[in-house]
């Protein structure tokens, strides 16, 4: 199954992270690991010691090469998991946000299935202004029809929701035992994915036959700019 990311927490050694103060340090800290990040990323991303799959930002590699360049990342996953502390850890094991731009490294893998996903990106917002600010302009009719739903009832909320096609791969690794584990669905095209391939390593590519994505339950869009459609949220 694909996963949220890890929730945020700021670091324990930042005095009173709950403060104005705190939570300014806590940004800061997190800017500077952003590009400190940015910066290693565009010296040793695509790494040279692997082989990539296909067109696709997946490279493989085996045992002691993925260690050796996950090494290569090590303090900067460090300093990412004090501030995402829950990351990988059981039970629900989630990733780090994908906004940082810290490859994926996944051991063990028996078999990759590539696939594109018709999907949607949802925003909610509780103003007309805050949406157009996020989503661009929309016609005077429209705004007003967007408008009408805040003046019917103050606690209502605007859904946005943008169509594109998802690029995922199913993977599916070995446990201990030798025996093939229940497939992890991973988002990897702005991270990057790293793979240790088992023997007899195998790869599906279904990228050309994109699945169909799951009825919509809104429809009648309030207001529709081509990239956004605007919807009263249920």
């Amino acid at each position: 199954m694909s996963k949220r990311s890890a929730p945020f927490v700021a670091p324990d050694h930042i005095e009173d992270p709950t403060s104005k103060d705190g939570k300014k340090h806590a940004k800061v800290l997190l800017s500077t690991l952003q590009e400190d990040i940015a910066r290693f990323r565009n010296e040793q991303f695509p790494p040279d010691i692997l082989r990539q799959i296909r067109d696709m930002p997946i490279y493989e590699g085996n045992l002691a090469e993925v260690q050796a360049y996950q090494q290569d990342w090590q303090s900067l996953l460090e300093r990412a998991v004090a501030f995402y502390p829950a990351a990988n850890l059981p039970p629900d094991y989630l990733p780090l946000p994908a906004s940082l731009e810290i490859p994926q490294f996944i051991y063990h893998v028996q078999r990759l299935h590539l696939t594109k996903t018709r999907a949607k990106e949802s925003k909610s917002f509780g103003s007309v202004g805050a949406l157009t600010d996020k989503c661009g302009d929309y016609t005077p009719d429209e705004i007003a029809r967007m408008s009408a739903v805040f003046d019917n009832d103050e606690e209502a909320r605007l859904v946005a929701h943008r169509e594109f096609i998802d690029l995922r791969a199913y993977v599916f690794c070995r446990d201990s035992k030798g025996e093939m584990l229940e497939p992890e669905r991973v988002r990897f095209y702005r991270t990057g994915l790293i793979v240790h391939a088992l023997p007899d390593f195998k790869i599906v590519d279904s990228r050309q036959t994109p699945r169909k994505r799951r009825n919509d339950a809104y429809s009648n869009p309030l207001a529709d700019n081509g990239i956004w459609k605007i919807y009263r949220k249920k």
